[in-house]
């Protein structure tokens, strides 16, 4: 905090010489950036709001801006940031779906045909999802495009959309058909009157979560603990990641049987040694190729303990107890320590309190978990 404060004070004196209004919204941009992973969330948003004021056409800014309303829980403005900047960016050119159609921006939509396309990884699908409600309640004849994965989650919605999966390319029977507006999952969030509601809004297979329940009974008394460390995420993934032996305290709590929920390989003999307890695997489980088994087991848990990965989200939408584990320059969906982000009725957040040190979140989640008591 001191280091950001000195580099503020000098930021100041810079500014105030610098007569190149695009050389001084560049620095505020690296300044807001830092801020943010400093987790000077309040900082950031005003440093990335001046460098907009220098450069107001600027993508890049708006994006990061939209992202830092979003956080402080000013979802409709800081989408339509979003928005304005990430669609002008080359870097985002994958995730547009852009089929010859009208973008919806709130229009009545009974009676109306709606595309609803998704975007950005599995996790971002999943915690998008909750607007699909929402969207059938208006009385839209919805199509849903989306990872294929998702489709056996959806439960009673299935029966109400028509889903198309998702692949790299267009899908051109969806560019030939006909429809009055399309928009992205997230980009329908600002039209929402409660945006947050329905989080809770996927469904376990019943039969697996009850085979799942039935076989872990006949293993004896305990709780049932599913455990993510590990994110892949290029940009992000190393610092949201934890080592094994950071969580083995968890291993000195209540009784409990700890299950692996990681996504990829896992050397499920190393880990364990590494956890210092015994890490339940099924290995019919493959959560990159197929949702339903990593569903059902979560379903079937106490209680998910993850970093921030799609493991979170998928237990968050099943309405599972999952306590997520955030670095300090948390990403924005998790709002702040002071306003946290309601995405889920069953999260509880614990935040780090220092780059790359987990230790006083890590012993806040553990006095936690002695006290937990399943529902």
């Amino acid at each position: 905090m001191a280091e950001a404060t000195n580099s503020l004070s000098g930021l100041r004196l810079w500014l105030a010489a610098e007569s190149d209004p695009e050389r001084r919204s560049n620095v505020r941009m690296m300044m807001g950036r830092r801020m943010k992973k400093l987790g000077m969330f309040g900082a950031a948003r005003d440093m990335f709001d001046a460098a907009l004021q220098e450069t107001p056409n600027d993508p890049a800014i708006q994006r990061s801006l939209g992202l830092e309303l979003f956080r402080a829980g000013r979802i409709r403005e800081g989408l339509d940031m979003y928005d304005s900047g990430r669609w002008r960016m080359e870097s985002f050119d994958k995730y547009r779906r852009d089929y010859p159609f009208p973008t919806w921006r709130g229009e009545p939509l009974q009676g109306r045909r709606l595309l609803l396309w998704a975007e950005q990884g599995i996790g971002d699908q999943i915690m998008q999802l909750r607007v699909l409600p929402q969207l059938l309640a208006t009385g839209a004849e919805i199509t849903l495009e989306a990872d294929p994965r998702i489709k056996a989650l959806l439960g009673p919605m299935t029966q109400r959309i028509k889903f198309v999966p998702q692949l790299v390319q267009l899908n051109q029977s969806i560019s030939k058909a006909k429809y009055d507006f399309q928009t992205s999952m997230l980009s329908a969030w600002a039209y929402q009157r409660a945006p947050l509601d329905c989080g809770d809004c996927l469904t376990a297979d019943a039969s697996l979560v009850k085979q799942y329940r039935a076989a872990w009974k006949r293993l004896g008394d305990g709780i049932n603990v599913g455990l993510s460390w590990r994110s892949s995420a290029k940009a992000n993934g190393e610092e949201r990641t934890l080592r094994l032996e950071d969580l083995r305290p968890l291993t000195l709590g209540p009784k409990a049987r700890f299950h692996n929920l990681q996504y990829g390989e896992v050397d499920v003999e190393a880990s364990s040694r590494a956890f210092g307890s015994a890490l339940l695997t099924d290995p019919a489980s493959d959560p990159l190729k197929d949702l339903t088994r990593q569903a059902a087991q979560i379903a079937a848990l106490d209680l998910v303990i993850t970093i921030d990965n799609a493991t979170a989200h998928l237990a968050g939408a099943l309405g599972k107890p999952v306590w997520i584990i955030l670095p300090k320059g948390s990403d924005f969906r998790w709002g702040s320590l002071v306003k946290p982000m309601p995405l889920y009725p069953g999260q509880k957040l614990f935040r780090s309190g220092n780059i790359d040190d987990w230790s006083t979140c890590l012993w806040a989640l553990f006095e936690a978990f002695n006290k937990f008591k399943p529902a």
